[in-house]
């Protein structure tokens, strides 16, 4: 007799335990389509605050947001150019994306200008957690700032995988996706584009 659902894949009960750590306003450490990150859900401000002093980082310089799809997109952005979602659509590495205008997320992750940076993942496992959580998560690389970004578990400085609530267990023997930050392009309100890092 067969069955409508897909196959359980290795990771999913990690996955699913990060998606309650998540619920109850945690830090997850995993692995993402570009380095490893720390994570947080992107609506919970005292999650964000909590992410910000792991890692060091400034509240003035805000984390990105991860959405599992583009249709997320819209929820959060109120007018997003049609030269968007050609960078979603054909760009063949991963791709953040500066908004001039969010909305749905905790303040602390809009630019003093009120922009959002946002990018739809591919990486399974955070697509999975992200819909299980049902919300964006807010992500970051998993250094401390101003040191080197990881590009393995290994790399991973103690302080930060001691410090955080879940640290998956995915792809841990091996590296994250691309191994390197996302490009990042920002738009104005006119709709105008310029890349921020290539």
């Amino acid at each position: 007799m067969g069955s409508s659902r897909k196959a359980s894949e290795p990771w999913h009960e990690d996955a699913r335990r990060a998606v309650q750590v998540l619920r109850q306003g945690g830090v997850i450490l995993h692995a993402t389509d570009t380095v490893w990150g720390l994570a947080c859900d992107a609506t919970n401000d005292e999650a964000v605050r909590r992410l910000n002093e792991l890692k060091s980082r400034h509240p003035e310089h805000p984390v990105l947001v991860l959405v599992a799809d583009e249709g997320h997109v819209e929820e959060l952005v109120p007018h997003v150019p049609d030269a968007a979602w050609d960078l979603m659509e054909h760009s063949d590495r991963p791709t953040t994306i500066v908004y001039p205008e969010g909305r749905g997320v905790s303040s602390l992750l809009l630019g003093s200008d009120g922009s959002l940076a946002i990018r739809c993942i591919r990486d399974p496992y955070s697509a999975y957690v992200i819909r299980g959580l049902r919300t964006p998560i807010a992500s970051t690389s998993a250094n401390v700032t101003g040191g080197p970004t990881p590009k393995s578990f290994r790399e991973v400085p103690a302080v930060l995988r001691n410090g955080v609530d879940h640290v998956s267990t995915h792809r841990q023997g091996e590296g994250a996706g691309a191994g390197q930050p996302s490009m990042m392009v920002a738009f104005d309100p006119e709709g105008r584009f310029s890349f921020i890092r290539s």
